[in-house]
Protein backbone atom coordinates (compact mmCIF):
# COMPACT_ATOMS: atom_id res chain seq x y z
CA UNK A 1 0.00 0.00 0.00
CA UNK A 2 1.46 3.83 -0.49
CA UNK A 3 -1.12 5.68 1.66
CA UNK A 4 0.32 9.00 1.50
CA UNK A 5 0.52 8.66 -2.41
CA UNK A 6 -2.88 8.94 -3.15
CA UNK A 7 -4.17 5.93 -0.98
CA UNK A 8 -2.67 3.40 -3.97
CA UNK A 9 -2.52 -0.09 -4.03
CA UNK A 10 0.99 0.09 -5.11
CA UNK A 11 0.92 -4.16 -6.26
CA UNK A 12 -1.18 -7.40 -6.11
CA UNK A 13 0.43 -10.65 -6.90
CA UNK A 14 0.25 -14.26 -6.44
CA UNK A 15 3.15 -16.52 -5.91
CA UNK A 16 3.27 -20.44 -7.43
CA UNK A 17 3.98 -23.41 -5.73
CA UNK A 18 7.92 -22.74 -7.37
CA UNK A 19 8.19 -19.57 -5.59
CA UNK A 20 7.49 -17.54 -8.65
CA UNK A 21 5.82 -14.49 -8.19
CA UNK A 22 3.05 -13.72 -11.18
CA UNK A 23 1.44 -10.17 -10.83
CA UNK A 24 -2.25 -8.95 -11.30
CA UNK A 25 -1.56 -5.24 -10.90
CA UNK A 26 1.31 -3.89 -12.71
CA UNK A 27 3.59 -2.70 -9.46
CA UNK A 28 4.05 0.20 -8.64
CA UNK A 29 8.02 1.68 -8.34
CA UNK A 30 9.66 1.83 -5.12
CA UNK A 31 10.74 5.75 -6.22
CA UNK A 32 8.18 8.74 -5.76
CA UNK A 33 6.18 10.44 -8.60
CA UNK A 34 4.79 13.44 -9.23
CA UNK A 35 1.41 13.59 -7.88
CA UNK A 36 0.17 14.49 -11.07
CA UNK A 37 2.14 12.25 -13.17
CA UNK A 38 1.18 8.96 -11.97
CA UNK A 39 3.08 5.43 -12.93
CA UNK A 40 0.61 3.33 -15.11
CA UNK A 41 1.11 1.16 -12.23
CA UNK A 42 -1.24 -0.57 -9.24
CA UNK A 43 -4.75 1.20 -8.54
CA UNK A 44 -5.99 4.21 -6.78
CA UNK A 45 -9.62 5.76 -5.33
CA UNK A 46 -11.76 7.32 -7.78
CA UNK A 47 -13.41 10.29 -5.37
CA UNK A 48 -15.25 12.26 -5.75
CA UNK A 49 -15.78 11.75 -9.82
CA UNK A 50 -13.86 9.67 -12.40
CA UNK A 51 -12.56 10.54 -15.54
CA UNK A 52 -12.81 13.57 -17.20
CA UNK A 53 -15.28 16.74 -16.20
CA UNK A 54 -14.87 19.09 -19.30
CA UNK A 55 -13.23 22.22 -19.06
CA UNK A 56 -12.70 21.26 -15.56
CA UNK A 57 -16.29 22.93 -14.78
CA UNK A 58 -19.72 22.16 -14.70
CA UNK A 59 -22.84 23.96 -12.89
CA UNK A 60 -25.34 21.66 -10.27
CA UNK A 61 -28.33 23.66 -9.63
CA UNK A 62 -27.42 27.05 -8.89
CA UNK A 63 -23.70 26.22 -8.16
CA UNK A 64 -21.46 26.61 -10.78
CA UNK A 65 -18.26 24.90 -9.92
CA UNK A 66 -14.77 25.45 -11.33
CA UNK A 67 -11.99 22.44 -10.80
CA UNK A 68 -8.48 22.63 -11.35
CA UNK A 69 -7.24 21.46 -14.72
CA UNK A 70 -5.41 18.37 -14.78
CA UNK A 71 -1.73 19.17 -16.48
CA UNK A 72 -2.26 15.69 -18.04
CA UNK A 73 -5.56 16.48 -19.63
CA UNK A 74 -6.07 19.98 -19.78
CA UNK A 75 -8.00 22.15 -19.97
CA UNK A 76 -10.73 19.50 -18.01
CA UNK A 77 -10.00 18.00 -14.95
CA UNK A 78 -8.99 14.13 -14.28
CA UNK A 79 -10.28 11.41 -12.04
CA UNK A 80 -11.34 13.12 -8.55
CA UNK A 81 -8.02 14.68 -6.79
CA UNK A 82 -7.99 12.29 -3.79
CA UNK A 83 -5.66 10.26 -5.81
CA UNK A 84 -2.91 13.34 -5.62
CA UNK A 85 -3.70 13.71 -1.34
CA UNK A 86 -2.17 11.69 0.93
CA UNK A 87 -4.65 9.56 2.79
CA UNK A 88 -4.79 8.27 6.80
CA UNK A 89 -4.11 5.09 7.54
CA UNK A 90 -6.86 4.23 10.34
CA UNK A 91 -6.07 0.43 11.02
CA UNK A 92 -4.23 -2.07 9.83
CA UNK A 93 -3.45 -5.90 10.46
CA UNK A 94 -1.91 -8.44 8.83
CA UNK A 95 -4.00 -9.29 5.56
CA UNK A 96 -6.61 -6.07 5.99
CA UNK A 97 -6.41 -2.07 6.20
CA UNK A 98 -8.17 1.12 6.57
CA UNK A 99 -7.74 4.23 4.91
CA UNK A 100 -9.25 7.95 5.11
CA UNK A 101 -9.11 10.91 3.09
CA UNK A 102 -11.55 14.41 4.27
CA UNK A 103 -11.88 17.05 2.19
CA UNK A 104 -12.08 20.27 3.22
CA UNK A 105 -12.92 23.25 0.71
CA UNK A 106 -11.52 25.88 2.67
CA UNK A 107 -8.31 23.99 3.31
CA UNK A 108 -7.68 22.70 -0.60
CA UNK A 109 -7.38 24.34 -3.92
CA UNK A 110 -9.64 21.71 -5.76
CA UNK A 111 -12.24 24.17 -6.55
CA UNK A 112 -14.46 21.13 -5.54
CA UNK A 113 -16.84 23.22 -2.81
CA UNK A 114 -18.59 19.94 -0.59
CA UNK A 115 -17.01 18.87 2.43
CA UNK A 116 -16.67 14.79 2.03
CA UNK A 117 -14.64 12.10 4.07
CA UNK A 118 -13.58 9.08 1.83
CA UNK A 119 -13.08 5.68 3.29
CA UNK A 120 -11.23 2.46 1.46
CA UNK A 121 -10.93 -0.76 3.25
CA UNK A 122 -8.97 -3.50 1.81
CA UNK A 123 -8.66 -7.56 3.00
CA UNK A 124 -6.62 -10.21 1.47
CA UNK A 125 -7.48 -13.64 1.37
CA UNK A 126 -6.06 -17.21 -0.34
CA UNK A 127 -8.06 -15.91 -3.29
CA UNK A 128 -8.19 -12.16 -3.85
CA UNK A 129 -8.48 -8.74 -2.75
CA UNK A 130 -11.70 -6.99 -1.73
CA UNK A 131 -11.95 -3.39 -2.01
CA UNK A 132 -14.49 -1.72 -0.24
CA UNK A 133 -15.00 2.09 -0.55
CA UNK A 134 -17.56 4.89 0.07
CA UNK A 135 -17.78 8.73 0.89
CA UNK A 136 -19.87 10.58 3.10
CA UNK A 137 -21.14 13.75 2.90
CA UNK A 138 -19.62 16.12 5.36
CA UNK A 139 -21.46 19.34 3.50
CA UNK A 140 -24.22 21.56 4.08
CA UNK A 141 -26.04 21.25 0.97
CA UNK A 142 -26.69 18.30 -1.62
CA UNK A 143 -23.59 17.31 -3.77
CA UNK A 144 -22.79 15.53 -6.75
CA UNK A 145 -20.73 12.49 -6.59
CA UNK A 146 -18.92 9.12 -8.20
CA UNK A 147 -16.54 6.88 -6.90
CA UNK A 148 -14.77 3.53 -8.34
CA UNK A 149 -11.47 2.16 -9.04
CA UNK A 150 -8.91 2.77 -11.35
CA UNK A 151 -6.53 -0.84 -11.14
CA UNK A 152 -4.18 -1.42 -14.08
CA UNK A 153 -3.94 -5.36 -14.76
CA UNK A 154 -1.08 -6.55 -15.80
CA UNK A 155 -1.48 -8.09 -19.52
CA UNK A 156 -0.14 -9.97 -21.91
CA UNK A 157 -1.06 -10.26 -25.82
CA UNK A 158 -3.43 -12.54 -26.67
CA UNK A 159 -5.16 -12.87 -23.19
CA UNK A 160 -9.02 -13.15 -23.37
CA UNK A 161 -10.89 -10.45 -21.76
CA UNK A 162 -14.86 -10.78 -21.05
CA UNK A 163 -17.69 -8.92 -20.00
CA UNK A 164 -21.56 -8.19 -20.36
CA UNK A 165 -22.82 -4.60 -20.93
CA UNK A 166 -26.08 -3.06 -22.35
CA UNK A 167 -25.04 0.18 -23.80
CA UNK A 168 -21.93 2.07 -24.96
CA UNK A 169 -21.39 5.61 -25.28
CA UNK A 170 -19.75 8.01 -27.70
CA UNK A 171 -17.05 10.18 -26.90
CA UNK A 172 -15.53 12.87 -28.65
CA UNK A 173 -11.75 13.73 -29.04
CA UNK A 174 -11.14 14.51 -25.67
CA UNK A 175 -12.60 11.72 -24.13
CA UNK A 176 -15.87 13.21 -22.99
CA UNK A 177 -19.09 10.98 -23.03
CA UNK A 178 -21.54 12.32 -25.58
CA UNK A 179 -24.27 10.12 -26.51
CA UNK A 180 -25.84 6.72 -25.16
CA UNK A 181 -26.22 4.12 -27.19
CA UNK A 182 -27.89 0.92 -26.03
CA UNK A 183 -26.30 -2.22 -27.63
CA UNK A 184 -28.06 -5.38 -28.72
CA UNK A 185 -27.54 -8.76 -29.66
CA UNK A 186 -23.76 -10.27 -29.70
CA UNK A 187 -22.32 -6.38 -29.16
CA UNK A 188 -23.38 -7.00 -25.28
CA UNK A 189 -21.16 -9.49 -24.70
CA UNK A 190 -17.31 -8.44 -25.06
CA UNK A 191 -14.96 -11.39 -25.56
CA UNK A 192 -11.64 -10.41 -27.43
CA UNK A 193 -8.04 -11.27 -26.79
CA UNK A 194 -5.70 -8.45 -25.23
CA UNK A 195 -4.19 -6.37 -27.82
CA UNK A 196 -1.69 -3.62 -28.62
CA UNK A 197 -4.04 -0.96 -30.39
CA UNK A 198 -5.09 2.19 -27.90
CA UNK A 199 -7.99 1.74 -26.98
CA UNK A 200 -10.54 3.31 -24.54
CA UNK A 201 -14.61 2.68 -24.40
CA UNK A 202 -16.93 3.98 -21.98
CA UNK A 203 -19.85 1.05 -21.26
CA UNK A 204 -22.82 1.57 -19.43
CA UNK A 205 -25.83 -1.39 -18.09
CA UNK A 206 -22.68 -3.08 -17.13
CA UNK A 207 -23.19 -6.49 -15.02
CA UNK A 208 -20.56 -6.10 -12.73
CA UNK A 209 -18.69 -9.39 -13.45
CA UNK A 210 -15.41 -9.18 -15.89
CA UNK A 211 -12.61 -11.79 -16.27
CA UNK A 212 -9.04 -11.73 -17.54
CA UNK A 213 -8.03 -15.34 -18.82
CA UNK A 214 -4.44 -15.00 -19.03
CA UNK A 215 -1.83 -17.57 -21.31
CA UNK A 216 0.24 -18.54 -18.52
CA UNK A 217 -2.89 -20.01 -16.95
CA UNK A 218 -4.40 -17.27 -14.85
CA UNK A 219 -8.17 -16.04 -14.15
CA UNK A 220 -8.88 -12.97 -13.01
CA UNK A 221 -12.26 -12.57 -11.97
CA UNK A 222 -13.31 -8.94 -11.37
CA UNK A 223 -16.81 -8.64 -9.74
CA UNK A 224 -18.64 -5.21 -8.47
CA UNK A 225 -21.25 -4.33 -6.60
CA UNK A 226 -23.83 -1.68 -7.34
CA UNK A 227 -23.55 1.64 -7.75
CA UNK A 228 -20.86 0.22 -9.93
CA UNK A 229 -22.78 -0.31 -13.00
CA UNK A 230 -20.32 1.64 -15.78
CA UNK A 231 -17.12 0.13 -16.64
CA UNK A 232 -13.95 2.21 -18.34
CA UNK A 233 -12.33 -0.39 -20.57
CA UNK A 234 -8.84 1.28 -21.74
CA UNK A 235 -5.95 0.07 -23.80
CA UNK A 236 -2.62 2.13 -24.07
CA UNK A 237 -0.69 2.06 -27.41
CA UNK A 238 1.57 -1.41 -27.58
CA UNK A 239 -1.12 -2.52 -24.91
CA UNK A 240 1.73 -2.73 -21.94
CA UNK A 241 -1.27 -2.99 -19.12
CA UNK A 242 -5.19 -3.60 -19.18
CA UNK A 243 -7.70 -1.14 -17.07
CA UNK A 244 -10.98 -2.12 -16.26
CA UNK A 245 -12.22 0.70 -14.13
CA UNK A 246 -15.36 -0.46 -12.15
CA UNK A 247 -17.04 3.28 -12.06
CA UNK A 248 -20.55 4.76 -11.01
CA UNK A 249 -20.76 7.02 -14.12
CA UNK A 250 -19.46 8.31 -17.44
CA UNK A 251 -16.91 10.57 -18.30
CA UNK A 252 -18.75 14.26 -17.53
CA UNK A 253 -21.43 12.62 -15.90
CA UNK A 254 -21.92 16.17 -14.11
CA UNK A 255 -22.24 17.98 -17.16
CA UNK A 256 -24.19 15.61 -19.49
CA UNK A 257 -26.67 15.60 -16.95
CA UNK A 258 -27.12 19.25 -16.36
CA UNK A 259 -27.76 19.02 -19.92
CA UNK A 260 -30.42 16.46 -19.48
CA UNK A 261 -28.79 13.21 -20.72
CA UNK A 262 -30.11 10.37 -18.66
CA UNK A 263 -27.91 7.33 -17.72
CA UNK A 264 -24.85 9.51 -17.08
CA UNK A 265 -25.13 7.32 -13.33
CA UNK A 266 -24.58 10.72 -11.65
CA UNK A 267 -25.33 10.74 -7.95
CA UNK A 268 -26.24 13.27 -5.34
CA UNK A 269 -25.58 12.79 -1.91
CA UNK A 270 -27.90 14.93 0.71
CA UNK A 271 -25.81 16.20 3.67
CA UNK A 272 -24.56 13.27 6.26
CA UNK A 273 -25.69 10.55 3.55
CA UNK A 274 -23.35 8.36 2.11
CA UNK A 275 -22.37 6.19 -1.25
CA UNK A 276 -20.56 2.67 -1.04
CA UNK A 277 -19.03 0.03 -3.30
CA UNK A 278 -17.40 -3.20 -3.15
CA UNK A 279 -14.79 -4.71 -6.08
CA UNK A 280 -13.63 -8.07 -5.87
CA UNK A 281 -10.70 -9.03 -7.43
CA UNK A 282 -9.99 -12.74 -7.24
CA UNK A 283 -7.94 -15.83 -8.91
CA UNK A 284 -9.20 -18.65 -10.15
Amino acid sequence: MRPLDGGRIASLWREGPNGLRSDVLVPMPAAGFDPAYWPKAGSYPLVPFSNRVRDAAFRFGETRVALVPHPAAAPHALHGFSQTRPWTVMRHASAEIELHYRFEPQDDLAGWPWAFEAVQRMALDPSGLTHEIYVESHAVSPMPVGLGIHPFFAASQGDRITFNCEALWDQDADGCGQQLHSLTGRDRHYDSPHGGEATTAYYSGWDGGASIHRRDGTRILIQASAPLDHLVFHVPAGGSYLCLEPVSHVADAFNLAAAGHSGTGMRVLDPGATISAKVRIGLA
